[in-house]
Protein backbone atom coordinates (compact mmCIF):
# COMPACT_ATOMS: atom_id res chain seq x y z
CA UNK A 1 0.00 0.00 0.00
CA UNK A 2 2.93 2.39 0.88
CA UNK A 3 4.42 2.38 -2.60
CA UNK A 4 0.05 3.15 -3.99
CA UNK A 5 0.62 6.20 -1.74
CA UNK A 6 3.84 7.05 -2.87
CA UNK A 7 2.68 7.23 -6.37
CA UNK A 8 -0.27 9.94 -5.31
CA UNK A 9 2.23 11.60 -4.29
CA UNK A 10 3.93 11.67 -7.36
CA UNK A 11 1.03 11.49 -9.55
CA UNK A 12 0.59 15.51 -8.31
CA UNK A 13 3.27 16.58 -10.14
CA UNK A 14 1.18 15.91 -13.97
CA UNK A 15 -2.30 16.13 -12.82
CA UNK A 16 -1.79 19.25 -10.97
CA UNK A 17 1.30 21.84 -11.20
CA UNK A 18 1.79 20.19 -14.93
CA UNK A 19 -1.96 21.18 -15.49
CA UNK A 20 -1.72 24.24 -13.77
CA UNK A 21 1.34 25.42 -16.28
CA UNK A 22 -0.71 23.13 -19.53
CA UNK A 23 -4.54 25.50 -18.46
CA UNK A 24 -3.12 29.06 -17.82
CA UNK A 25 -3.05 29.23 -14.01
CA UNK A 26 0.76 29.56 -13.38
CA UNK A 27 1.08 32.16 -16.04
CA UNK A 28 -1.77 34.45 -14.79
CA UNK A 29 -0.95 33.96 -10.87
CA UNK A 30 2.77 35.15 -11.74
CA UNK A 31 1.47 37.88 -13.60
CA UNK A 32 -0.19 39.11 -10.83
CA UNK A 33 2.34 38.78 -8.58
CA UNK A 34 4.66 40.97 -10.84
CA UNK A 35 2.03 43.31 -11.56
CA UNK A 36 1.78 43.71 -7.28
CA UNK A 37 -2.35 43.51 -7.75
CA UNK A 38 -4.92 41.12 -6.44
CA UNK A 39 -6.43 38.84 -9.27
CA UNK A 40 -10.49 38.84 -8.12
CA UNK A 41 -10.19 42.72 -6.42
CA UNK A 42 -8.72 46.16 -7.94
CA UNK A 43 -6.08 46.26 -4.79
CA UNK A 44 -2.36 45.99 -4.43
CA UNK A 45 -0.96 42.51 -3.47
CA UNK A 46 1.09 42.43 -0.37
CA UNK A 47 4.54 41.56 -0.89
CA UNK A 48 6.24 42.54 1.97
CA UNK A 49 5.49 39.90 5.45
CA UNK A 50 8.67 38.97 7.27
CA UNK A 51 11.08 40.86 5.50
CA UNK A 52 12.91 37.68 3.92
CA UNK A 53 12.88 37.83 0.26
CA UNK A 54 12.66 33.95 -0.40
CA UNK A 55 9.60 33.71 2.04
CA UNK A 56 7.69 36.95 1.14
CA UNK A 57 8.02 35.59 -2.75
CA UNK A 58 6.26 32.15 -1.25
CA UNK A 59 3.61 33.68 0.64
CA UNK A 60 2.87 36.61 -2.06
CA UNK A 61 2.27 33.71 -4.68
CA UNK A 62 -0.30 31.60 -2.04
CA UNK A 63 -1.92 35.00 -1.38
CA UNK A 64 -2.82 35.44 -5.10
CA UNK A 65 -3.96 31.75 -5.22
CA UNK A 66 -6.07 32.16 -1.97
CA UNK A 67 -7.65 35.42 -2.11
CA UNK A 68 -9.93 34.39 -5.18
CA UNK A 69 -10.72 31.44 -2.83
CA UNK A 70 -12.11 33.25 0.01
CA UNK A 71 -13.64 36.92 -1.44
CA UNK A 72 -16.93 35.14 -2.45
CA UNK A 73 -16.68 36.30 -6.12
CA UNK A 74 -16.97 32.49 -7.40
CA UNK A 75 -19.44 31.05 -4.93
CA UNK A 76 -18.36 27.31 -6.45
CA UNK A 77 -14.50 27.60 -5.66
CA UNK A 78 -15.76 28.64 -2.04
CA UNK A 79 -18.04 25.89 -1.28
CA UNK A 80 -15.54 22.78 -2.43
CA UNK A 81 -13.33 25.47 0.08
CA UNK A 82 -15.47 24.59 2.72
CA UNK A 83 -15.85 20.56 1.93
CA UNK A 84 -11.79 21.02 1.54
CA UNK A 85 -11.41 22.31 4.76
CA UNK A 86 -12.96 19.60 6.77
CA UNK A 87 -11.30 16.88 4.95
CA UNK A 88 -7.74 18.63 5.53
CA UNK A 89 -8.57 19.57 9.42
CA UNK A 90 -10.12 15.59 9.87
CA UNK A 91 -6.69 14.16 7.93
CA UNK A 92 -4.47 16.48 10.00
CA UNK A 93 -6.18 14.82 13.30
CA UNK A 94 -5.27 11.65 12.54
CA UNK A 95 -1.85 12.60 11.24
CA UNK A 96 -0.95 14.06 14.84
CA UNK A 97 -2.64 11.37 16.95
CA UNK A 98 -0.32 9.12 14.88
CA UNK A 99 2.45 11.14 15.57
CA UNK A 100 2.13 10.99 19.28
CA UNK A 101 1.44 7.26 19.92
CA UNK A 102 4.13 5.29 22.01
CA UNK A 103 5.35 3.07 19.11
CA UNK A 104 5.47 6.05 16.56
CA UNK A 105 8.32 7.87 19.21
CA UNK A 106 11.60 8.61 16.96
CA UNK A 107 10.25 7.06 13.84
CA UNK A 108 9.48 9.88 10.88
CA UNK A 109 5.93 9.60 12.09
CA UNK A 110 6.62 11.65 15.37
CA UNK A 111 7.44 14.72 13.59
CA UNK A 112 4.22 16.14 11.79
CA UNK A 113 5.34 19.98 11.28
CA UNK A 114 7.63 19.06 8.75
CA UNK A 115 4.93 17.37 6.59
CA UNK A 116 2.05 19.80 7.42
CA UNK A 117 4.38 22.49 5.94
CA UNK A 118 5.03 20.36 2.75
CA UNK A 119 1.52 19.87 2.62
CA UNK A 120 0.47 23.33 2.73
CA UNK A 121 3.45 24.38 0.45
CA UNK A 122 3.45 21.61 -1.94
CA UNK A 123 -0.10 20.87 -1.83
CA UNK A 124 -2.10 18.26 0.40
CA UNK A 125 -1.64 15.65 -2.31
CA UNK A 126 1.35 15.63 -2.00
CA UNK A 127 2.23 15.60 1.39
CA UNK A 128 -0.56 13.05 3.36
CA UNK A 129 0.11 10.33 1.38
CA UNK A 130 3.58 10.58 1.17
CA UNK A 131 3.23 11.29 5.04
CA UNK A 132 1.25 8.13 5.28
CA UNK A 133 3.27 6.05 3.09
CA UNK A 134 6.21 6.56 4.76
CA UNK A 135 4.81 5.73 8.45
CA UNK A 136 3.12 2.44 6.96
CA UNK A 137 6.54 1.32 6.20
CA UNK A 138 8.75 2.65 9.72
CA UNK A 139 5.70 2.29 12.09
CA UNK A 140 5.52 -0.78 14.62
CA UNK A 141 2.31 0.60 14.90
CA UNK A 142 0.99 -0.27 11.33
CA UNK A 143 2.70 -3.37 11.25
CA UNK A 144 1.77 -5.05 14.63
CA UNK A 145 -0.68 -2.96 15.91
CA UNK A 146 -1.16 -3.44 19.86
CA UNK A 147 -2.70 -1.82 23.14
CA UNK A 148 1.09 -0.53 24.41
CA UNK A 149 2.74 0.70 20.95
CA UNK A 150 -0.55 2.51 20.09
CA UNK A 151 -1.49 4.71 23.44
CA UNK A 152 -1.20 8.46 23.22
CA UNK A 153 -0.95 10.27 26.32
CA UNK A 154 -4.00 11.72 28.00
CA UNK A 155 -3.06 15.05 28.14
CA UNK A 156 -2.99 14.98 24.84
CA UNK A 157 -6.11 13.22 23.87
CA UNK A 158 -8.03 15.69 26.39
CA UNK A 159 -6.94 19.05 24.41
CA UNK A 160 -6.61 17.82 21.24
CA UNK A 161 -10.16 19.20 19.70
CA UNK A 162 -9.42 22.32 21.69
CA UNK A 163 -6.21 22.67 20.09
CA UNK A 164 -7.35 22.08 16.57
CA UNK A 165 -10.24 24.97 17.27
CA UNK A 166 -7.36 27.11 18.24
CA UNK A 167 -4.63 26.35 15.77
CA UNK A 168 -6.98 25.64 12.57
CA UNK A 169 -10.29 26.93 12.76
CA UNK A 170 -9.64 30.58 14.50
CA UNK A 171 -6.75 30.88 11.86
CA UNK A 172 -9.17 29.72 8.91
CA UNK A 173 -12.05 31.92 10.18
CA UNK A 174 -10.03 34.63 10.11
CA UNK A 175 -8.71 34.55 6.59
CA UNK A 176 -12.39 33.89 5.12
CA UNK A 177 -13.51 36.92 6.69
CA UNK A 178 -14.99 39.51 4.14
CA UNK A 179 -13.10 42.01 3.18
CA UNK A 180 -13.69 45.43 3.10
CA UNK A 181 -16.55 45.13 4.91
CA UNK A 182 -15.25 43.22 8.17
CA UNK A 183 -11.51 43.65 7.68
CA UNK A 184 -9.10 45.23 5.27
CA UNK A 185 -7.89 43.85 2.19
CA UNK A 186 -4.67 44.08 3.22
CA UNK A 187 -5.46 42.84 6.60
CA UNK A 188 -7.05 39.81 5.15
CA UNK A 189 -4.03 39.25 2.98
CA UNK A 190 -2.08 38.96 6.54
CA UNK A 191 -4.47 36.70 7.94
CA UNK A 192 -4.02 34.56 4.64
CA UNK A 193 -0.28 34.06 5.34
CA UNK A 194 -0.56 34.25 9.24
CA UNK A 195 -3.16 31.09 8.67
CA UNK A 196 -0.58 28.92 6.47
CA UNK A 197 1.62 27.53 9.06
CA UNK A 198 -1.27 25.88 11.18
CA UNK A 199 0.25 22.63 11.20
CA UNK A 200 3.19 23.98 13.14
CA UNK A 201 0.60 25.89 15.84
CA UNK A 202 -1.11 22.68 16.18
CA UNK A 203 2.31 20.71 17.07
CA UNK A 204 3.45 23.76 19.19
CA UNK A 205 0.44 23.69 21.11
CA UNK A 206 -0.08 19.96 21.68
CA UNK A 207 3.62 19.82 22.92
CA UNK A 208 3.47 22.62 25.13
CA UNK A 209 -0.11 20.71 26.72
CA UNK A 210 1.86 17.39 27.03
CA UNK A 211 4.91 18.89 29.04
CA UNK A 212 3.23 21.15 31.28
CA UNK A 213 -0.69 19.54 31.65
CA UNK A 214 0.72 15.30 31.94
CA UNK A 215 1.18 15.94 35.45
CA UNK A 216 -2.45 16.48 36.38
CA UNK A 217 -4.12 13.89 34.23
CA UNK A 218 -4.79 10.36 35.19
CA UNK A 219 -3.59 7.91 32.33
CA UNK A 220 -6.39 5.55 33.65
CA UNK A 221 -7.51 2.93 30.54
CA UNK A 222 -10.96 4.50 30.93
CA UNK A 223 -10.13 8.27 31.04
CA UNK A 224 -7.79 7.77 28.07
CA UNK A 225 -10.22 5.61 26.20
CA UNK A 226 -13.18 8.37 26.50
CA UNK A 227 -10.64 10.97 25.85
CA UNK A 228 -9.59 9.49 22.76
CA UNK A 229 -13.31 8.55 21.09
CA UNK A 230 -13.81 12.29 21.70
CA UNK A 231 -11.05 13.17 19.38
CA UNK A 232 -12.50 10.81 17.13
CA UNK A 233 -15.88 12.06 17.53
CA UNK A 234 -14.79 15.75 16.92
CA UNK A 235 -12.44 14.91 13.95
CA UNK A 236 -15.24 12.68 12.44
CA UNK A 237 -18.29 15.67 12.66
CA UNK A 238 -15.08 17.70 11.23
CA UNK A 239 -15.06 16.19 7.90
CA UNK A 240 -18.89 14.88 7.89
CA UNK A 241 -20.14 18.02 8.36
CA UNK A 242 -18.47 19.85 6.07
CA UNK A 243 -18.74 17.25 3.36
CA UNK A 244 -22.61 17.19 4.09
CA UNK A 245 -23.29 20.94 3.83
CA UNK A 246 -21.10 21.22 0.90
CA UNK A 247 -23.01 18.28 -1.31
CA UNK A 248 -26.38 19.60 0.26
CA UNK A 249 -25.76 22.96 -1.10
CA UNK A 250 -25.35 22.25 -4.16
CA UNK A 251 -27.83 19.43 -4.86
CA UNK A 252 -30.21 21.69 -3.46
CA UNK A 253 -29.94 24.20 -6.83
CA UNK A 254 -30.75 21.15 -8.40
CA UNK A 255 -33.97 19.55 -6.21
CA UNK A 256 -35.43 23.52 -5.27
CA UNK A 257 -33.96 25.72 -7.40
CA UNK A 258 -36.47 28.31 -6.20
CA UNK A 259 -34.20 28.68 -2.77
CA UNK A 260 -31.81 30.44 -5.18
CA UNK A 261 -31.11 33.68 -6.93
CA UNK A 262 -30.62 32.73 -10.49
CA UNK A 263 -27.01 33.89 -10.57
CA UNK A 264 -26.23 31.00 -7.70
CA UNK A 265 -28.10 28.44 -9.89
CA UNK A 266 -25.32 27.75 -12.44
CA UNK A 267 -22.25 28.99 -9.92
CA UNK A 268 -23.10 26.30 -7.63
CA UNK A 269 -24.74 23.54 -9.44
CA UNK A 270 -22.86 19.94 -8.67
CA UNK A 271 -21.56 19.99 -12.41
CA UNK A 272 -19.63 23.16 -11.40
CA UNK A 273 -18.13 22.61 -7.92
CA UNK A 274 -17.59 18.76 -8.62
CA UNK A 275 -16.64 18.68 -11.86
CA UNK A 276 -13.11 17.12 -12.56
CA UNK A 277 -11.67 18.21 -15.60
CA UNK A 278 -9.04 15.53 -17.16
CA UNK A 279 -5.22 17.09 -17.59
CA UNK A 280 -5.10 15.98 -21.12
CA UNK A 281 -8.66 17.71 -21.65
CA UNK A 282 -7.20 20.66 -23.24
CA UNK A 283 -8.57 23.26 -20.56
CA UNK A 284 -7.88 27.00 -20.53
CA UNK A 285 -9.05 29.28 -17.72
CA UNK A 286 -9.79 32.36 -17.84
CA UNK A 287 -8.69 33.85 -14.47
CA UNK A 288 -7.07 32.33 -11.51
CA UNK A 289 -10.41 31.44 -9.16
CA UNK A 290 -11.53 29.05 -12.20
CA UNK A 291 -7.71 28.05 -12.25
CA UNK A 292 -7.49 27.42 -8.34
CA UNK A 293 -10.55 25.36 -8.60
CA UNK A 294 -9.31 22.72 -10.91
CA UNK A 295 -6.17 23.13 -8.73
CA UNK A 296 -7.73 22.21 -5.73
CA UNK A 297 -10.51 19.48 -7.06
CA UNK A 298 -7.14 17.28 -7.65
CA UNK A 299 -5.62 18.02 -4.48
CA UNK A 300 -8.83 17.28 -2.99
CA UNK A 301 -8.98 14.05 -4.86
CA UNK A 302 -5.59 12.82 -4.48
CA UNK A 303 -4.73 13.41 -0.92
CA UNK A 304 -8.40 12.00 0.59
CA UNK A 305 -7.61 9.23 -1.90
CA UNK A 306 -4.19 8.70 -0.22
CA UNK A 307 -5.79 9.18 3.64
CA UNK A 308 -8.66 6.81 3.04
CA UNK A 309 -5.91 3.58 1.51
CA UNK A 310 -3.62 4.79 4.72
CA UNK A 311 -6.65 3.98 6.49
CA UNK A 312 -8.15 0.81 4.89
CA UNK A 313 -4.31 -0.40 4.89
CA UNK A 314 -4.05 -0.08 9.23
CA UNK A 315 -7.73 -1.42 9.62
CA UNK A 316 -7.02 -4.71 7.21
CA UNK A 317 -3.81 -5.19 8.82
CA UNK A 318 -5.19 -5.18 12.49
CA UNK A 319 -8.30 -7.37 11.63
CA UNK A 320 -5.89 -10.06 10.21
CA UNK A 321 -3.42 -10.09 12.69
CA UNK A 322 -6.10 -10.03 15.39
CA UNK A 323 -9.12 -11.67 14.01
CA UNK A 324 -7.19 -13.34 11.05
CA UNK A 325 -9.75 -12.86 8.87
CA UNK A 326 -12.00 -9.28 6.77
CA UNK A 327 -15.38 -10.06 5.51
CA UNK A 328 -14.22 -8.22 1.85
CA UNK A 329 -17.60 -7.66 0.44
CA UNK A 330 -19.22 -6.02 3.79
CA UNK A 331 -16.06 -4.23 4.12
CA UNK A 332 -16.07 -2.36 0.79
CA UNK A 333 -20.00 -1.62 1.07
CA UNK A 334 -18.90 -0.29 4.57
CA UNK A 335 -16.06 2.06 3.08
CA UNK A 336 -18.74 3.33 -0.16
CA UNK A 337 -21.25 4.26 2.07
CA UNK A 338 -18.87 6.20 4.89
CA UNK A 339 -17.48 7.91 1.55
CA UNK A 340 -20.89 9.12 0.46
CA UNK A 341 -22.10 10.34 3.35
CA UNK A 342 -19.15 11.28 4.99
CA UNK A 343 -16.50 11.72 2.46
CA UNK A 344 -12.93 10.24 2.34
CA UNK A 345 -11.76 11.70 5.48
CA UNK A 346 -14.88 10.29 7.06
CA UNK A 347 -14.73 7.43 6.11
CA UNK A 348 -10.74 7.39 7.46
CA UNK A 349 -11.67 8.61 10.49
CA UNK A 350 -14.22 5.58 11.23
CA UNK A 351 -11.98 3.20 9.98
CA UNK A 352 -8.98 3.92 12.04
CA UNK A 353 -11.39 3.94 15.26
CA UNK A 354 -12.53 1.18 14.80
CA UNK A 355 -8.74 -0.56 14.49
CA UNK A 356 -8.14 1.65 17.80
CA UNK A 357 -11.21 0.07 19.85
CA UNK A 358 -10.37 -3.46 18.16
CA UNK A 359 -6.80 -3.50 19.14
CA UNK A 360 -7.40 -2.31 22.49
CA UNK A 361 -10.39 -4.76 23.28
CA UNK A 362 -7.81 -7.80 21.42
CA UNK A 363 -4.86 -6.77 23.10
CA UNK A 364 -5.69 -5.48 26.57
CA UNK A 365 -6.36 -2.02 27.74
CA UNK A 366 -5.30 -1.56 30.85
CA UNK A 367 -1.72 -0.75 31.29
CA UNK A 368 -0.75 3.00 31.88
CA UNK A 369 0.28 5.50 29.16
CA UNK A 370 3.97 5.97 29.25
CA UNK A 371 5.35 9.37 29.35
CA UNK A 372 8.22 8.99 26.63
CA UNK A 373 9.58 12.48 25.73
CA UNK A 374 8.32 14.03 22.52
CA UNK A 375 9.21 16.20 19.73
CA UNK A 376 7.76 18.40 17.85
Amino acid sequence: MRYILFSLSALVFYAIFYFASTNGLDALARKFVESGKLPSIDAPLRTVYTGIEAVDSVLALLTVFFYPTLDGNNPALLLHGIGFSGTFGATWTLIVLESWRKGNAGTVAAYPTIFGLIAQVFTFAFGIPLTCGLQLGSSITARRPHADNIRVPRAVLAALPLIFVVGYMVPTAAMALPAPSLISVDLKQIAIAIWHPWPAYVSILTTVVYFTLSPFFSNSHRASMSSLRWVYAFAFANASLSHIVSWVVSLATVIVPALFEDRFLNSLHPAKVFSIPLPWSGLTVNNVGDGVHVFLRWDYLIGSAGVLIWAISLYTIAHKQLLSTVSWPSFLVKIALLTVFTGPAGAAVELIWERDELVFSETGGSKQVSKAKKSI
